[in-house]
């Protein structure tokens, strides 16, 4: 997504590229380590744990302590922080989308707030990483996102909505038993999975509209080729295959991402 927005701008500055990938990788694995700590003991609960949904039973079976988790979310904070300052002088456009991107990394996981147990959480992960972080990469350069790059945001923000309720739907029983109010558990396994199906739907709508009123170039007609990932994902689901669904929905938006960036750059 990073790469998405940098590609869309004018010219790429190498040294100004790493800083802010930089920026949005510390921001992105504070998030993962926090929520690992956060739910460790949600985690010891799960049962269909995948590549992609479940945390990573580090913590669970005692490979590393909890405050390891919390250390390391911490120092990766004072990096994200540290590229953030460094990176005023020359976008602080930049900087303040980075700040912003990485508190929601806290709030998503961390007390008080929790947002992925207020049913906003999926929404405000999908912001970020589908609207902070392509706008991170074309601010880095020095330039404002053009119009292909917010058809770009558009396309890839229900694809991207629709692959986090499939991370949830192989711990839909272990949520609700531990209370973790996700929003999966708020609407139930067949809602989660028309909605997928909905989204996933509405983002192929989407790239087809701004295709044709040409928002989006012809090159990002690859992105179609998403479309046999997302079908399925949804038979997958279907079938409770969840190691499949969770993988094919990646490759979804890993595909539709990789599309667009052939169309813009």
């Amino acid at each position: 997504m990073y790469a998405l927005g940098a590609v869309s701008a004018p010219s790429l500055t190498p040294d100004r590229y790493v800083l802010g990938q930089g920026l949005v990788t510390t921001a992105q694995i504070t998030a993962h380590f926090l929520n690992e700590y956060a739910d460790r003991e949600v985690d010891r609960s799960v049962t269909n744990r995948t590549l992609f949904s479940g945390g990573s039973g580090v913590l669970v079976d005692g490979a590393l302590g909890p405050r390891t988790a919390l250390t390391a979310g911490i120092g990766t904070t004072i990096l994200s922080l540290a590229i953030a300052v460094w990176l005023v002088p020359t976008s602080p456009v930049t900087t303040f989308l980075g700040l912003a991107a990485l508190l929601v990394s806290w709030l998503y996981s961390m007390p008080p707030v929790r947002l992925l147990g207020t049913g906003w959480g999926e929404l405000a992960t999908t912001l970020v990483v589908i609207g902070l972080v392509p706008l991170i990469g074309v601010t880095s350069q020095g330039s404002g996102p053009p119009v292909a790059l917010w058809a770009s945001i558009a396309t890839l923000l229900p694809i991207h909505l629709a692959m986090m309720l499939v991370f949830e739907l192989p711990d839909l029983v272990s949520d609700r038993t531990a209370g973790k109010t996700v929003l999966a558990v708020r609407i139930g396994r067949q809602r989660t999975e028309r909605l997928v199906a909905s989204l996933l739907a509405l983002g192929a709508f989407g790239a087809g509209v701004f295709l044709a009123i040409g928002w989006l170039m012809p090159g990002s007609a690859v992105a179609c080729l998403s479309l046999v990932p997302g079908l399925a994902t949804i038979s997958a689901l279907a079938r409770n295959r969840y190691a499949l669904a969770t993988a094919t929905s990646v490759a979804t938006l890993g595909l539709s991402a990789i599309g667009l960036i052939v169309g813009i750059a």
